[in-house]
């Protein structure tokens, strides 16, 4: 039983310390434009920001296609046309809408088929600063001859100095780096046919 005990606390000593440090790695927003990509997918989320990011990158000449994957059915097509900056005839022929995914899992999944689909051979990620560790390893697990380039959109959990500034957002940054490591593993067996 003591064993069990000990083997507890150095596991969540392990976790702590390893939160920290994926704190201090997350990546910083974006500042400048990208070189540009076969296409580009924003990974839903956070309240509308990452959308018009990607559409921003997009209508900068920053990819050929771009898909906002995780689209919610009750979103229209038309709904999402009002966040458009560009030019009318680029959104309509050229951003496509992804519907299935729920889940980081389901966006890396629609994007690999996407990317297959258009033959995409360098994607642009776009998501949410705390978001991108996972984003991106779950993404080039589906695509692992892709070139996978992150597209950083800020978060409102972190603050200037890219820590956390409340109770809720060190609880989502904390589950979001536990399903980082758990996706981490789940790639990890993958690689060794497991």
């Amino acid at each position: 039983m003591q064993r069990l005990f000990l083997g507890l606390i150095l596991a969540g000593l392990l976790w702590t310390i390893g939160l920290a440090v994926f704190i201090t790695q997350l990546p910083a927003p974006s500042a400048q434009a990208l070189e540009k990509a076969d296409g580009i997918v924003v990974y839903t989320g956070g309240g509308g920001a990452r959308i018009a990011a990607g559409m921003k990158v997009f209508a900068d000449g920053g990819g050929e296609r771009l898909l906002i994957s995780g689209v919610h059915p009750d979103t229209s097509r038309k709904r999402l046309s009002e966040l458009w900056a560009g030019a009318p005839d680029l959104f309509d022929c050229c951003v496509d809408l992804g519907r299935e995914a729920r889940s980081t899992e389901g966006n890396a999944a629609e994007s690999a088929g996407w990317a297959e689909e258009n033959k995409f051979d360098r994607v642009i990620i776009v998501t949410s600063d705390y978001h991108m560790p996972r984003a991106i390893a779950v993404t080039k697990a589906r695509m692992p001859n892709a070139e996978v380039t992150p597209y950083v959109v800020a978060s409102s959990y972190l603050n200037e100095k890219g820590r956390p500034q409340t109770k809720e957002a060190w609880e989502k940054i904390a589950g979001e780096y536990t399903k980082y490591l758990l996706a981490r593993v789940k790639s990890f067996f993958t690689a060794i046919g497991l």
